[in-house]
């Protein structure tokens, strides 16, 4: 019998291919209590199939707010419909929305159908059930409550949810009804802004200041204006002489920029992946220097991105401890457990500007 080669030159490959996924951080959901696909918990939508799939007649608010995520100068590649049974007595919005992920759906930014002074407490169901989710999202909420332009009425969404800080709900009013001479009753700035927004690198962009089709002036006068900023809303606005329409400012009730809130969740989407795709490839992860060295690396490649982006300015620092110094009971836990492991100041948007300067008169 001859001899096989391999049995004196052995070579075998193996093949480190498996990646970890990144957390979704580009798709727009609405949640709707409106059957629109025989009872399916969620469908996906792309940008060339959602205006044949959902009737404007039948289903009005919803093709609106489809209408508008894919109406803008970008869009997202799909959204998704969210189907929530309210008429079942057993059946809350945190359920359908559990059921929803259970099988499968994943989202960034949840929107919801209801925008009236009825809706408030839905809005912060789901507004509520979002900051304590096991991904990292945001809601963007849209209302039409006229106590929102009140300084003293309490019972509006923006308000509710402000008060108990919650660092990654959005809500902008828009009026319902003919105002300005245009009928912005199904007109829907929540989704012309997710849909022109998840488009773009994360956190690489303000949100404000980005021109918006299919939505009009809120026609505010300035105090309602100033009224809405104090209770945590945003706002449509045109400028005069000008056909140019965005959302302003485009912050959190509690104040907090949407776009560096979403440069965040990307930044640690994608340490987290990075992290793992380590732990897939490395032959031995261990409270040592090369272990360690690795790790710092992974992070400072992400916070170059984020300078890149400007969502962080130069000068950040990233210093995990020494790994000789670690303590035998957190060696023998198998668990890297470290706070303050990088600090990075954040490179804040500017919503407005005013300047003043002096001209001197000169003489001999």
């Amino acid at each position: 019998m001859t001899t096989p080669i391999r049995r004196r030159f052995r070579v075998d490959t193996l093949l480190l291919d498996r990646t970890a996924p990144v957390a979704v951080l580009d798709v727009p959901a609405l949640i709707t209590t409106n059957d629109l696909f025989a009872g399916a918990r969620w469908t996906q939508l792309a940008e060339d199939e959602w205006s044949d799939l959902v009737d404007d007649q039948t289903h009005p608010v919803e093709h609106a707010w489809l209408q508008a995520v894919f109406g803008q100068e970008k869009t997202p590649d799909k959204a998704l419909i969210i189907f929530w049974d309210d008429t079942d007595p057993y059946e809350s919005v945190e359920d359908a929305l559990d059921a929803a992920v259970a099988e499968g759906a994943a989202w960034y930014m949840l929107c919801y159908i209801g925008n009236g002074a009825s809706d408030v407490s839905t809005q912060l169901d789901i507004a509520q059930y979002n900051e304590s989710f096991e991904e990292k999202t945001q809601t963007l909420l849209l209302t039409n409550d006229a106590n929102a332009l009140s300084n003293v009425a309490t019972s509006d969404i923006g308000y509710q949810a402000k008060a108990i800080g919650l660092t990654r709900c959005s809500v902008i009013y828009h009026p319902t009804g003919t105002v300005g001479g245009v009928d912005v009753t199904d007109q829907r700035p929540d989704g012309a802004l997710a849909g022109r927004m998840l488009s773009t690198d994360e956190g690489a962009e303000q949100w404000d200041y980005k021109a918006l089709t299919l939505v009009s002036d809120s026609w505010l006068t300035s105090g309602q204006q100033a009224t809405l900023r104090t209770k945590g809303y945003n706002f449509v606005e045109t400028f005069k002489n000008t056909t140019f329409t965005h959302v302003f400012p485009a912050r959190t009730v509690t104040g907090r920029e949407i776009r560096l809130q979403w440069g965040a969740d990307w930044f640690d989407a994608n340490v987290q992946a990075s992290l793992a795709n380590f732990a897939f490839r490395t032959p031995l992860m261990a409270f040592d220097y090369d272990t360690f060295t690795a790790v710092e690396g992974i992070i400072r490649n992400w916070c170059e991105r984020a300078v890149a982006r400007r969502i962080i300015k130069a000068g950040y620092v990233v210093a995990l401890p020494d790994p000789d110094t670690i303590p035998a009971s957190t060696r023998a836990s198998g668990q890297a457990t470290f706070n303050n492991v990088y600090d990075a100041e954040l490179n804040s948007a500017i919503d407005g500007w005013r300047v003043s300067g002096n001209w001197v008169i000169g003489g001999v």
